[in-house]
């Protein structure tokens, strides 16, 4: 089995939202030639749709996007709009300003949260791979990633080796190519996943251990050293599809420590970071799946910085070719694995989740026991919300709420609203 990936990091589209959006029974690269239609999960109308868009002379809102000469960032999964003031010179300055900060973020982000590439001065996720066994000085935000997964009790980080054949099967150019990577339909893919999972899961056999002052030591066993090396595995711990999450909260810490916070920053796979505590309306619209049709059942307003993460198990714009694979069949592998198996599981077709206080990784970490399961816990939702994480999620035509005092307009006529516990 192969194990190289393709990432594309592509400018993204801005697309209107539209109410209902009917599934291709066709390969996702083939539906995304011919129709649009599909981003409208992903940036621009889902993760946040202004309710009062204003401009006017040279201020506004504007997009702010990372430069594209230089080194390689990860602004191509993000989009990041911003409200400027004032007007004519100062406006521009302000505006270079930004857009240099915002760019060194994403490039900071890129090589910090990077697992397959080295870095001069940084000591990443490829370094930790590459040094098991020695302690190792690594990046503050890398270190808190590494925290926050630990104090959750979360092992997906140790799916290294699975996101790996993840990423080929997402990239494959057919079915038959895809089939050889399928834990469903393959059994030699199925077995090692299997065998890779049962390793992350054993604290035993791979653990990081933090040691302090940004210091962690990659520790494994003899047997799962030996085997992989055996295997060629350079990847044992990796963030995967939960990358984005870690690299929106830096981006947005360092705005938010220059002052920057009237903007949203959205990635294209569903983490939001608004920073605009001013009190404006924003608008975030919540889609739902039923059967092979995608539907605007409401939107959620809000007036607050939020961080939020939306999870899917269906694509919607381009770049889930990323993260996604449909069969002509119309089933579809998505990036969600569960450690006890290595298969990718999805308790919903979609949960969104967010928090005026806590992090994109925050929730996220909080979400993941109840999205990645065989079924769904309301119940545990309901006990997140007294922790101030709330969740939104629909099931036969209605839409629940865990916030109490959430205000979700423009619900769909065959949709009702009800609060959870209710």
């Amino acid at each position: 089995m192969g194990r190289t990936t393709r990432r594309d990091n592509r400018d993204l589209p801005h697309l209107k939202p539209v109410e209902k959006v009917r599934l291709s029974e066709k390969h996702i690269k083939l539906r995304i030639a011919l129709t649009a239609l599909f981003f409208v999960i992903g940036v621009t109308a889902l993760i946040y749709g202004l309710l009062s868009f204003l401009g006017g002379g040279d201020g506004g809102w504007r997009e702010i996007t990372a430069s594209t000469s230089g080194q390689e960032h990860c602004g191509g999964e993000f989009v990041f709009r911003y409200d400027l003031e004032g007007d004519g010179p100062a406006i521009r300055a302000q505006s270079r300003q930004l857009t240099d900060l915002y760019t060194e973020a994403m490039i900071q982000a890129y090589q910090i949260f990077h697992s397959q590439s080295s870095f001069e001065g940084i000591n990443n996720l490829y370094a930790v791979n590459c040094h098991p066994g020695e302690a190792l000085t690594v990046e503050p935000a890398l270190y808190e990633a590494f925290r926050l997964l630990e104090d959750s009790g979360s092992r997906e980080m140790y799916l290294g080796p699975v996101y790996v054949q993840y990423g080929n099967l997402f990239s494959s150019d057919s079915d038959e190519q895809a089939s050889e990577f399928d834990p469903f339909s393959n059994e030699e893919a199925d077995a090692y996943y299997r065998e890779q999972a049962a390793y992350a899961a054993d604290p035993e056999a791979v653990r990081l251990e933090l040691l302090g002052d940004n210091q962690v030591r990659l520790v494994l066993s003899e047997e799962y050293a030996r085997y992989a090396r055996e295997q060629g595995i350079g990847e044992l711990i990796d963030l995967g599809w939960m990358r984005n999450a870690f690299v929106i909260d830096y981006v947005a810490d360092v705005l938010t420590a220059q002052g920057f916070t009237q903007g949203v920053l959205s990635s294209y796979d569903g983490f939001t970071r608004n920073l605009d505590s001013r009190g404006g309306g924003y608008a975030y619209t919540l889609f739902d799946r039923r059967e092979q049709v995608i539907y605007e059942a409401g939107t959620l307003e809000y007036d607050r910085p939020v961080s939020m993460v939306f999870l899917r198990d269906y694509p919607m714009n381009y770049l889930d070719t990323l993260q996604y694979y449909e069969f002509e069949s119309g089933e579809i592998r998505y990036p969600y694995v569960d450690v006890k198996s290595g298969l990718c599981k999805a308790s919903l077709h979609n949960l969104v989740g967010y928090s005026y206080d806590g992090s994109c990784a925050q929730v996220l970490l909080a979400l993941m026991p109840v999205y990645i399961a065989d079924s769904f816990d309301a119940g545990v939702m309901g006990q997140m919300a007294e922790e101030g994480i709330y969740g939104i999620y629909c099931q036969d035509k209605k839409i629940y709420h865990t916030e109490d005092a959430a205000k979700i307009s423009g619900v769909h006529e065959e949709y009702s609203l009800v609060a959870n516990g209710d």
